[in-house]
């Protein structure tokens, strides 16, 4: 004859490893769900990457329309061109201490913040079928506007050095590098992508002709 407090005993252990058993499943449809949420926002942040490779190529083929012209002497700020470099300059909306300018990228005045300098970004492409939108702003690497050959203004260019040929596995110091007199200003671009869940992508680009 079993005693009755073996069936109560056996009874309440049963019932533990049900409890156990069902916060596992609990545990596990958690990790599943985060698995999948990342994998989803790996997902958009890879398709925003992707768009903003495409702003990029949309800002070089706009520079490169304009590379002998002196057109980009001078800021563009409807086009998103800045010819110079300003100091304290926010690109993300961050707001650090020393930001002096910031870009306005969702079209509200950087957020109405006081004390800075609000600049226009490109004209925003319109939403494609992921509702991603596109901007860029592309800053001319020098001190301030005007020709880069002022005296009087500075720039970061790019200068070809001429072929030298040292012996095989060796490089040859004595040999002075020699400087072709054109130089190319360098051109940083910032392409700002915003989409869905609230994905933000900045791409920078470097670049000279």
């Amino acid at each position: 004859m079993t005693h009755p407090r073996s069936g109560g005993a056996g009874l309440v252990v049963a019932l533990v490893m049900l409890i156990v058993m069902s916060m596992s499943a609990l545990a596990l449809v958690r990790t599943v769900s985060t698995s999948v949420l990342v994998a989803g926002n790996f997902a958009f942040r890879q398709a925003a990457v992707m768009a903003a490779e495409a702003g990029s190529e949309a800002a070089i083929v706009w520079l490169t329309a304009r590379a002998t012209l002196p057109d980009l002497y001078a800021d563009l700020p409807n086009q998103g061109y800045y010819a110079s470099l300003p100091e304290g300059l926010d690109i993300g909306g961050s707001t650090p201490v020393d930001t002096k300018v910031a870009i306005d990228w969702d079209k509200d005045e950087c957020n109405s913040r006081t004390g800075i300098t609000c600049v226009s970004a490109s004209p925003a492409t319109t939403k494609d079928d992921a509702g991603q939108i596109v901007q860029y702003v592309i800053h001319r690497l020098c001190r301030s506007a005007g020709s880069p050959e002022d005296s009087a203004n500075s720039c970061l260019l790019y200068r070809e050095s001429s072929q030298v040929s040292p012996k095989k596995g060796q490089f040859s110091y004595g040999a002075s590098s020699r400087f072709k007199p054109n130089s190319a200003v360098y051109y940083r671009i910032t392409t700002r992508v915003s989409g869905p869940r609230n994905t933000t992508v900045f791409v920078q680009t470097l670049m000279h002709f």
